[in-house]
């Protein structure tokens, strides 16, 4: 039997402003509406947008101009007019392919942004010149199907060629969202892309703020924050245009971190987790603290919300080259963990304590901190057994007893000349006190005539005199001076030391005292404490004392800047020390502002130091 004839029906609506009323109502967001009218200026290569909240007849108005090329420049200004109002659904930009709207940075291509006034106010009118033509303006009314064309006079010394629209009696919901400041984040976050493409210039007055509220903002395309993925930053996908990628980490903000998702430019999901029903809802993209933007010209967006995409087979390609590219980003998230535990790590410790040494002895002026009085001891550990480290004395590391021999200690000016023979020696440190069965450090400075420190070459004989209950552990400059368990508290001695180059001499002596135990409640010492790791991505802080902690912002531009590398990481955490025992010490009513720009400077010469090259490294 022959099948049945089939017959074709064309489709079309019954009534086709219900269809265009149905478009019309499906933007929901005045702002999404905003910013797809600036869209149009910056595809028309405007270089200026300016947007104005303003009085008209009496009622909120918003009113955006452009300098751009001009509504279908090659028409008369009537004839550009009627063809918007009368083709709408269809667009010029529809027959570009998504490489041609990549390049172009132009992401409309269903012909109904106009429409999208309805959500913003009841009244728009669009103005147009072009080349010194005559002013048309198109006037719509919202929910009326027919639309005005109307000529205007020329203001004296008006431009040649620009573009305005003026929508007036806006909706209450729309005038509370469409405020400056609101309206200038909204744009630089939704328009980013072309923004960053175009180096257009857009800016947002609003001329009825009120008493001394701001009135100008410039619209500035949102920088991410956080530490930067290092991965390629495009990404092929077969058969589709490539998508760019830009990842970062982002801790300790105040809402979670989420990728963005665009099309050529144009945002299509604020969360790359509103794609989950493409697969795209788990770690690393959802709940790993990845914040930043991938970008992909090959998606069919859904029309006039411009929100989401539809699954097609781009959409399918774009998924099979993320899961190629899961394994990059965890490879970055674990070396960034690892970085993490380095940055407060033992070697880290070690620096700081080596680079400080000798500074409660040399520079007393300045206030250490209190730090737990075991941290101290497992930092100076020594093969006799932990030292006790006192106020009296600078905080070491387990490697400065051969370091104290050879270099000269931090801060020691540079001399033109060597130093002098041996003249004489001292013991730092004055009234040295050890507590029963406690040890701590005791340093010999040989000097010249002059006073000038000798390095090297000297040796040392050390004793102690009258308390038989005192004794000294080691050799060299630093050696230990320990107390026997049944040492009696009150009791002195004098701790001498012989130095000794070639022939020359000099011998010291300094009073020793044991000193009582330290009160049960009183477990601290001076020195230099922990970091502690804070991530505080809003903070403007770089570092601050917590009590008996030391806080570093981890999420701060300019500790990530830092963390790459470990010698530019260390000297970063030393500046940012030094900061905090100048304010313990000076610290006066906006000081802290003043030590801040210290350390932002700082930190700016290192990176220039860094990114110069083998030179710039070899300077620091």
């Amino acid at each position: 039997m022959a099948p049945p004839s089939a017959q074709t029906v064309r489709l079309k609506p019954a009534d086709p402003f219900d269809l265009i009323r149905w478009l019309a109502r499906s933007q929901s967001d005045p702002r999404k509406a905003v910013a797809e009218l600036v869209q149009n200026s910056i595809d028309a290569d405007a270089r200026v947008v300016r947007l104005e909240r303003r009085r008209w007849r009496g009622g909120p108005a918003l009113v955006i101009r452009d300098d751009g090329v001009g509504i279908l420049p090659e028409l008369e200004r009537e004839d550009a007019l009627r063809a918007i109002a009368s083709n709408i659904g269809h667009s010029r930009k529809r027959g570009l392919s998504p490489r041609e709207r990549q390049e172009q940075v132009v992401t409309g291509k269903y012909g109904i942004g106009l429409l999208g006034f309805w959500s913003i106010g009841h009244r728009m009118e669009i103005r147009s010149r072009v080349k010194g033509s005559p002013i048309v303006a198109l006037r719509l009314v919202e929910d009326r199907e027919k639309a005005e064309l109307v000529r205007l006079p020329a203001a004296i010394g008006g431009d040649d060629t620009y573009t305005e629209i003026v929508i007036s009696e806006l909706h209450e919901s729309a005038a509370r969202v469409l405020v400056g400041r609101r309206l200038t984040d909204y744009l630089a976050a939704e328009l980013r892309g072309p923004l960053l493409a175009s180096g257009i210039s857009v800016e947002v007055h609003d001329l009825v703020a009120r008493g001394t509220a701001q009135r100008f903002f410039q619209v500035v395309p949102r920088r991410f924050t956080g530490e930067p993925l290092d991965l390629p930053a495009e990404l092929e996908i077969p058969g589709h245009p490539k998508a760019r990628v830009e990842l970062y980490l982002v801790r300790g903000a105040d809402n979670p971190p989420a990728i963005q998702v665009s099309c050529a430019g144009s945002l299509v999901a604020d969360d790359i987790a509103e794609l989950r029903a493409l697969g795209l809802g788990g770690p690393p993209w959802v709940g790993c603290l990845l914040g930043g933007l991938i970008d992909f010209p090959g998606f069919n967006v859904a029309p006039s919300t411009r929100r989401g995409v539809i699954p097609d087979a781009a959409a399918e390609a774009f998924v099979r080259a993320l899961e190629g590219l899961r394994p990059a980003v965890e490879a970055e998230l674990g070396r960034f963990d690892r970085q993490r535990g380095a940055a407060a790590g033992r070697q880290v410790m070690h620096d700081l304590k080596r680079a400080l040494r000798g500074l409660r002895s040399r520079l007393p002026q300045y206030e250490l901190p209190r730090v737990p009085d075991g941290a101290e001891v497992r930092a100076a550990q020594m093969p006799g057994g932990p030292l006790e480290i006192s106020p009296d004395e600078a905080t070491t590391g387990a490697d400065d007893d051969a370091a104290g021999e050879s270099e000269a200690p931090p801060g020691e000016p540079l001399a033109l000349f060597p130093p002098g023979p041996l003249t004489a020696v001292r013991i730092a440190g004055q009234d040295l006190s050890v507590s029963p069965g406690g040890e701590r450090r005791v340093t010999a400075i040989p000097a010249d005539q002059d006073g000038r420190r000798i390095v090297g070459d000297v040796s040392f004989v050390w004793s102690v005199e009258g308390n038989d209950r005192l004794s000294v552990v080691g050799e060299g400059a630093r050696p230990a001076l320990r107390a026997a368990a049944d040492a009696r508290p009150g009791l002195a001695g004098r701790l001498r030391v012989f130095a000794c180059q070639g022939e020359r001499t000099a011998d010291a002596e300094a009073a020793v005292i044991i000193a009582d135990e330290r009160p049960a409640e009183d477990k601290s010492g001076f020195g230099i404490p922990d970091p502690e790791l804070v991530d505080d991505a809003n903070g403007l802080w770089r570092s601050r004392f917590d009590g008996e902690r030391w806080q570093v912002n981890a999420s701060h531009p300019d500790y990530l800047a830092s963390n790459a590398d470990g010698r530019t990481r260390f000297r970063y955490l030393l500046a940012l020390l030094t900061k905090e025992i100048v304010q313990r010490t000076h610290g006066t009513i906006g000081s802290d502002a003043i030590l801040e720009s210290f350390v932002e400077i700082l930190t700016h010469a290192e990176r220039n130091l860094r990114d110069s090259g083998p030179g710039g490294r070899g300077t620091g």
